[in-house]
């Protein structure tokens, strides 16, 4: 197969490590390639050096926002660029294997929609040993969900749909640098949502693998760093609870209800639909509870995300039952802590 593959780098104050992300494009093997460069107003020299690299190789189309669209918006602002077939996202901290493309097209075959493959970790300097040890030995992988072949596999939309329910909100399929998916999928399932800070990511391709399935290509294309984040920042703090409290009832809501969701629903076992139910609504009041403990900032992103996802709202008081099984879970929680 010899198509266009459009490889989709957002940057923004990326200055570190953008070099060897560049030039990791740029040295691919597979020749029928555009690069697609979307700053989104850096100040830190990263649309310098973009601009050096764009006037060297006409393959580089560099753009610049006029405004901080912030991460999501950029990546969207990425996906209406492209000419190519087929978008391979690669972040500005990554970087691929000089046959990554090659490999990921081989064998692409008409109904294919979504590859992804294996990942190698860049651990940085500092990073706790905890987050570490729990990205080599707890994140979750194909072959630790018994995907083990040791050539690429195609994945079936049902089997992605169990897997997405069994282990729900857990990015089993891989992050954004290991994916390359068919442009035709955005007139279908649509733009990454900015309503989700952190997952979204897992949500978008969920909405194409869910549908279509996917194809696993075991070999380690990619390159992936993990970075040092400190949850005492005061950026952290202002997004703790967007990332553990409404991320989870967001993506949970759009499998249960959203129509891009409908094969999902369609293919998995009613006990999975009531496990997915309840950690909703156990979810939902949860993060009503905290909000309203915490601050007013945390209450005004509740109430605005209640108001687009009108179900959230009608859960956020909690049945008799939820709020046993909340009880319930928060005392596993203390017996786990404990432990």
């Amino acid at each position: 197969m010899q198509a266009l593959v459009s490889v989709c780098i957002p940057t923004y104050n990326g200055l570190q490590y953008l070099k060897e992300c560049i030039d990791s494009a740029i040295g691919q093997t597979y020749s029928d390639i555009e690069i697609v460069i979307c700053d989104d107003c850096s100040t830190d020299g990263t649309w310098d050096l973009v601009n050096t690299y764009a006037a060297k190789d006409n393959r580089i189309k560099a753009f610049r926002n006029d405004k901080n669209l912030g991460l999501v918006g950029n990546w969207n602002k990425c996906i209406g660029l492209v000419k190519g077939e087929w978008i391979k996202f690669l972040f500005q901290d990554d970087y691929l294997d000089t046959d990554c493309i090659a490999e990921m097209v081989q064998g692409i075959l008409e109904g294919d929609k979504l590859v992804t493959s294996g990942r190698r970790l860049i651990f940085d300097p500092g990073l706790d040993e905890k987050v570490k040890q729990y990205s080599l030995s707890q994140t979750l992988t194909f072959e630790r969900l018994g995907i083990n072949s040791s050539v690429p596999v195609n994945i079936t939309a049902e089997r992605i749909s169990e897997f997405a329910v069994d282990n729900i909100c857990m990015n089993f399929i891989g992050e954004p640098t290991v994916i390359m998916f068919r442009k035709d999928c955005v007139a279908d399932v649509g733009y990454f949502n900015a309503d989700i800070s952190q997952l979204c990511d897992l949500e978008y391709f969920l909405r194409i693998a869910s549908k279509y399935g996917l194809k696993y290509i075991p070999r380690q294309l990619t390159w992936f760093r993990v970075h040092r984040q400190s949850t005492s920042s005061s950026h952290m703090k202002n997004k703790l609870f967007m990332l553990n409290y409404l991320d989870p009832i967001i993506i949970t809501h759009q499998l249960l209800f959203a129509p891009q969701y409908d094969d999902l629903r369609k293919a998995i076992a009613p006990r999975r639909k009531v496990k997915l139910t309840q950690y909703f609504r156990v979810r939902t009041y949860e993060a009503k509870k905290v909000a309203m403990l915490s601050n007013n900032e945390d209450i005004l992103k509740f109430k605005a995300i209640s108001g687009k996802y009108h179900q959230i709202e009608s859960y956020a008081n909690g049945s008799i039952i939820t709020k046993i099984a909340y009880s319930l879970i928060k005392l596993k929680r203390a017996i786990t802590k404990k432990a």
